[in-house]
């Protein structure tokens, strides 16, 4: 498939992926990962990330890797950012999701630091790991049928509505909420303490990533005062933006693909093994490509975004992730099914990558992708 894409293959963007393993801390995330988190990974899915982990992932240096040294962090760069993604989804991929939403907020904090901006107390708090922060921004994706709204006021703004999913919920001490001003088609990211009394909360019964407390929130009028508006963003901009998260294969899918080959690989089975060597070189073209990709458009914001590549190439790597896992599922046999296999976590994993990250463009890619494989099957006598 990768061959049909009209780019060439630069292998530099994962090779610095792999050489970011050299780096402490993420040569200790790994550890973690591996030994910690992936032995425990079907207990975490049926009874959810615990406060303990999260004390874990804090005491490693996680919920503020990227912040700047100045406040303790280990500012990682790009590659190494990935790396520690592709660990944490291999190890477990309900923590890795609970812990990714925090992510967005040590970028925006780091950012304002930088340039010399007032960052606040959350700020602070943020950008010293003392505190794990969720995301409640899948909504603006539906605008303007579906949305978080936001009222100025005096003093500040009100923020009204539902949002869909939210990970992390009953850990996190502060929501980042993308709530939209319809009046000026502004975007607004504003910060609203999780324990909140204007916040309602329900939990949200999924067959995928069961583990990380993901509930549906309604803000009830929930006022945020202008000191904890970090962003004003029009929705044009945010939705370019976006495109970029919509379009790319992410860090998290290969960190999945690979426990599920490392497995099928351990497996023992002659047959099992050979779908791990047959895929293996696969995903590590579909890694370079996609990390090469996301990287060139990166470094020229103004040149070719290749967007239509970077969804192909979604599309198939989501395709061929359902199908090592259905190859895991199938060595195991019967147990396959079990909730208490691997080879059904990881099925579900695969699942939830599905439809993460999705807007009407991706899943209409996606259902083409697969209303054309249809065409090309040979048909059945």
């Amino acid at each position: 498939m990768t061959s049909t894409l009209d780019v060439s293959i630069d292998a530099g963007s994962a090779d610095r992926v792999d050489a970011a393993d050299e780096h402490p801390l993420v040569s200790q995330v790994r550890d973690f990962a591996y030994n910690t988190l992936a032995p425990r990974a079907l207990q975490t899915d049926r009874e959810g990330v615990t406060a303990d982990t999260v004390e874990e992932l804090r005491r490693l240096g996680l919920l503020n890797h990227l912040a700047p040294a100045r406040f303790g962090g280990a500012e990682l760069d790009k590659a190494a950012e990935r790396r520690v993604h592709e660990h944490l989804a291999y190890g477990d991929f309900n923590t890795w999701l609970a812990w990714a939403q925090h992510t967005g907020l040590i970028v925006h904090f780091t950012a304002l630091a930088d340039s010399g901006e007032r960052i606040g107390e959350l700020g602070e708090r943020v950008l010293r790991g003392e505190i794990l922060t969720g995301t409640a921004i899948s909504d603006a994706r539906h605008y303007p049928t579906r949305y978080v709204r936001a009222t100025p006021v005096d003093g500040g703004w009100t923020i009204t509505g539902t949002v869909s999913w939210v990970s992390g919920w009953g850990l996190n001490t502060l929501l980042s909420v993308a709530a939209i001003d319809p009046t000026t088609e502004t975007q607004l990211l504003a910060l609203i303490p999780a324990d909140d009394e204007r916040l309602r909360a329900e939990p949200l019964g999924l067959v995928a990533a069961n583990g990380s407390r993901t509930w549906r929130v309604t803000f009830e009028g929930a006022f945020v005062a202008e000191s904890n508006i970090v962003t004003r963003t029009p929705r044009s901009e945010w939705n370019h933006r976006d495109q970029n998260i919509v379009s790319d294969v992410r860090p998290q899918v290969f960190g999945v693909a690979r426990a599920i080959l490392d497995e099928l690989d351990a497996s023992g089975t002659e047959a099992a093994v050979a779908v791990a060597q047959a895929w293996a070189p696969q995903f590590t073209r579909y890694r370079a490509l996609a990390y090469s990709l996301t990287d060139r458009a990166t470094s020229d914001p103004k040149g070719p975004q290749y967007f239509e590549n970077r969804l192909t190439l979604k599309v198939e790597v989501l395709r061929s992730l359902h199908e090592i896992a259905r190859a895991l599922t199938v060595s195991r046999a019967g147990s396959g099914i079990l909730d208490t296999d691997t080879a059904a976590l990881h099925a579900r994993s695969a699942q939830f990558l599905q439809i993460q990250s999705q807007n009407e463009h991706s899943r209409t890619a996606q259902l083409a992708h697969i209303a054309a494989a249809a065409h090309h099957r040979e048909p059945v006598a």
